[in-house]
């Protein structure tokens, strides 16, 4: 029996593997065991609920932060990657902690280092002076024959990859988001191979990430077999179950959080306003926060005309990567998106799942309130490299004012086969390939690389 190291420290690595094809088609091949790590014992016992098996087992890393070298070079490879997004954040730090002298030398030792050649050398640096010995004991006790990451662009995965780079163990890395490679930081250490939704982030490997072309394996976008797999409820019993009335269309809008955004409540505000004097006329409100965010309750309290979706479960007090979607949070997804008539938002992946069902997608484009900082500013983000190559296809209008918002929401309600063309474009370049199989297929390979 062979046994396969794979990385589920944060909410969204659970999502694309225990709750997709890969982890079925995983533990359907009877000679493989499967370790999974974890950072808390909450979240192994959490799991075990759902996804018990004699070839599963859970094992808790909750290591320490990062010191010395180990964090010297992971402040380093922030330095080594250069994209629209990198510059972005290095704006928003500056205005967040005023660091004008660090700005400048950081920016300056971007332009002059981030280089393939000088990322090359820093890897095997990183790779011999860098001492970790966090994961050796697991090693010791499983004797792994390949190592899957989902998150390589964490420490802990990082020291998970090295000690399976030293140990000659087969490595396979998972990009598991559009965003990854250009806003995080360049990777530390290379795998053997690499999986990625689809081509433009195959390409983004191979510019920011180094990784030759025949180690780059494109798979599709596993959490939204979904989308393809599962039959919706139909719009009555959706409507039934929201409590929403089925004769009105109905208007999703899919707030950006309080990380980044303090104008959520006023957009909702603002919708709710325009449907009740008539502005959007035959039109009803349906609010879906994020699984991986906090609502404010005092706020929802002074609306109580809200009708709105909280899904996930929260492993910690503030927003961040430990949260979880369960089955039905992930199916009440699906079924929202087959029944709506128009989904409104910021930047955000939720603008291609909408467009895979064909329904039109709106990206405010005007600030609600004057921002100080850019942090705050949810438009900033359509400037980012990932987002960018989403609004080039056409498939999200971008309206800069409450009054173009307006306008095109009717528009959009009175003819929903507006830029659906643009949409089917959208979606075929993010989703590379939508049949359903994108799990299956990244089980195969993953076995394949054993």
């Amino acid at each position: 029996m062979t046994t396969i190291f794979i990385t589920i420290f944060q909410g969204v690595e659970a999502k694309n593997i225990l709750r997709t094809d890969i982890y079925q088609n995983l533990i359907a091949n009877e000679n493989t065991r499967l370790v999974f790590f974890v950072d808390s014992i909450e979240r192994a016992e959490y799991y075990k609920k759902e996804f018990s098996h004699p070839r599963v087992i859970y094992e808790v890393a909750n290591l320490k932060p990062s010191t010395g070298l180990n964090a010297f070079f992971s402040w380093l490879s922030f330095v080594l990657l250069r994209t629209a997004t990198t510059d972005l954040r290095r704006k928003m730090a500056l205005e967040v902690n005023h660091g004008y002298f660090r700005y400048v030398v950081g920016l300056f030792f971007n332009r002059l280092l981030a280089r393939h050649w000088i990322r090359k050398i820093v890897r095997r640096l990183d790779y011999l002076l860098v001492g970790s010995d966090s994961f050796s004991r697991y090693f010791e006790k499983y004797h792994p024959s390949s190592v899957f990451l989902a998150h390589l662009f964490d420490d802990r995965e990082v020291n998970l990859l090295r000690e399976a780079k030293r140990r000659d163990v087969r490595t396979t890395g998972f990009i598991n988001s559009w965003d990854k490679l250009t806003a995080r930081h360049s990777m530390r250490l290379l795998p053997d191979s690499l999986i990625v939704f689809n081509n433009i982030v195959k390409q983004e490997a191979i510019d920011h990430a180094d990784m030759d072309e025949k180690d780059i394996f494109v798979s599709g976008i596993p959490q939204y077999d979904w989308h393809v797999n599962y039959k919706p409820i139909s719009r009555e019993k959706f409507c039934e179950k929201n409590k929403l009335d089925s004769a009105k269309k109905i208007i999703v809008y899919a707030p950006m959080g309080k990380a980044f955004s303090d104008s959520d409540w006023d957009i909702i505000d603002l919708l709710n306003y325009s449907i009740t004097r008539d502005s959007i006329t035959n039109a009803q409100l349906l609010v879906r926060f994020q699984p991986n965010d906090f609502t404010d309750e005092a706020e929802l309290k002074k609306r109580p005309w809200l009708i709105y979706d909280l899904p996930g479960v929260r492993f910690s007090r503030e927003r961040g990567v430990n949260w979880d979607m369960s089955f039905d949070d992930i199916r009440g997804l699906t079924d929202t998106l087959a029944n709506v008539d128009l989904f409104i938002c910021y930047a955000s992946s939720i603008s291609v799942e909408a467009a895979i069902f064909d329904v039109p997608v709106i990206n405010i484009d005007f600030e609600i309130r004057k921002k100080e900082i850019l942090s705050k500013t949810p438009t900033f983000f359509y400037q980012t490299a990932h987002y960018q190559n989403a609004l080039k296809t056409g498939a999200i209008r971008l309206p800069e004012s409450k009054e173009k918002l307006i306008e095109w929401i009717n528009k959009y309600l009175e003819n929903p086969g507006i830029d659906r063309n643009s949409r089917k474009c959208l979606v075929a370049e993010q989703c590379w390939k939508l049949d359903g199989k994108a799990g299956q297929r990244m089980a195969d390979y993953i076995i394949m690389n054993k």
